[in-house]
């Protein structure tokens, strides 16, 4: 006889591993189940003692065929089958998802409360209507699939969790639970604070197969079937499902966490030709300052990229970032004050990192309008700002580049003068 190969037994020892993992979750001994298993054979034997003239008779037992002398025969009937499920989401709180993001869970637990080892088909959907910890439903996501929390620690884990293949539970045995993730993917686009309701459902099947239970029509001297779950009202994180359907309906949401952008310009006059820094008016030779914020008061963060702005053709970039402080007039200044002659761009951080912005330190640095590596050009009239370089990953937080995180701010400045 040929001998297996090792990579075959590895292999089986291997599935065999898995399949004890599974089984150990869900086919775990049931320490109190609820009420006399199914199938089990209840017994009653009823026998008379009686005298005659006082002396004493042969016992008379009871039998399904009547009255027999000597111990009888003991009445039989079998426990039949009842069905009952309960499936509830736990935690009582929706889930928070950012956009595009994957592997975002909701957890429920399935609880077998009938008195006899069954399976489960398990189908998990988007859930249009309804409201949910007060929201209502306005997204969908993508459901990338139904886990079990194979090692028991109440919190979806990537590889460790095993997914429910084919959404079928095969056996659960009487009074066992198990937890069970429904795992989906965020929309690209949603608003912050959007939500998508969904719902799982379970139906009974039989043992080891994913055939739903039917129920019983008459009584026979069988293992006859029984459904006993009762109805459910949709109601929050609870599922409607009618009485005796042997289904059991939950529902949960996952609520978007998005970044709100803002971009707000505003001007500042700083000098003009005749009245330098006292009272100026806004004349050719006048120096005026543009400061572009951007801004994230939503609930994550976000990626800038670039922003564009095209200046007026009455105007001129100013590339010296300098505030001039001669009171008789209006001169772009070329050296002191400030050491800031032909810097031209400020970017200011709101929060301060030894890393961000580039080349600045405490959350301000400093750009040229030159075609080179600082993050920000200017060509004619257009200004272009590109915070991939000019907001360099890194620092406290450990930012992304270009990231601007919730209740976070950026700002450029420079200066321009009239024509």
């Amino acid at each position: 006889m040929k001998s297996p190969s090792p990579n075959r037994c590895r292999r089986f020892g291997a599935a065999l591993s898995a399949l004890t993992l599974v089984g150990s979750l869900l086919w775990g001994g049931a320490a109190n189940a609820l009420g006399t298993a199914s199938g089990t054979s209840i017994s009653n034997l009823a026998t008379l003692t009686f005298s005659v003239g006082g002396a004493a008779q042969p016992p008379i037992g009871s039998s399904l065929a009547g009255n027999t002398a000597g111990a009888g025969t003991a009445t039989s009937f079998v426990v039949d089958n009842k069905i009952n499920l309960t499936l509830t989401e736990v935690g009582a709180a929706v889930t928070t998802m950012t956009l595009n993001g994957a592997n975002n869970a909701t957890r429920f637990l399935l609880t077998n409360t009938g008195n006899t080892a069954q399976g489960y088909n398990l189908a998990a959907a988007n859930f249009a209507g309804g409201v949910i910890d007060g929201v209502a439903d306005t997204l969908d996501v993508t459901i990338t699939g139904i886990f079990y929390d194979t090692n028991g620690n109440g919190v979806y884990d990537v590889g460790p969790d095993l997914v429910v293949t084919a959404n079928n539970i095969p056996t659960l045995a009487a009074d066992a639970s198990v937890t069970l993730f429904v795992v989906a993917t965020a929309p690209a686009a949603g608003a912050n604070g959007a939500q998508a309701n969904i719902t799982l459902t379970a139906v009974t099947t039989t043992d080891t197969t994913n055939t739903p239970v039917v129920q019983s029509a008459v009584d026979t001297a069988g293992v006859d079937i029984v459904f006993a779950d009762a109805a459910t009202v949709e109601a929050n994180f609870v599922g409607a499902s009618a009485a005796r359907d042997a289904t059991a309906v939950a529902r949960d949401a996952y609520r978007l966490a998005a970044p709100i952008l803002t971009v707000s310009k505003s001007s500042t006059l700083l000098c003009d030709p005749f009245n330098g820094i006292t009272s100026p008016k806004n004349i050719p030779g006048s120096i005026v300052r543009w400061t572009v914020t951007v801004a994230n008061s939503g609930s994550s963060s976000a990626v800038l990229t670039s922003i564009g702005d095209t200046l007026a053709a009455a105007t001129t970039h100013d590339a010296n970032l300098v505030v001039p402080t001669n009171a008789a007039n209006c001169v772009s200044a070329t050296g002191v004050p400030e050491s800031l002659a032909g810097r031209g761009f400020q970017i200011e951080y709101s929060v301060a990192s030894a890393v961000r912005p580039l080349g600045g330190a405490g959350g301000t640095g400093y750009m040229t309008g030159a075609a080179d590596a600082d993050g920000a050009t200017i060509a004619g009239q257009v200004v272009t700002i590109d915070f991939l370089t000019a907001l360099p990953a890194g620092g406290t937080g450990a930012y992304a580049a270009g990231e601007i995180k919730a209740g976070e701010t950026a700002t450029i400045t420079f200066n321009v003068t009239i024509n």
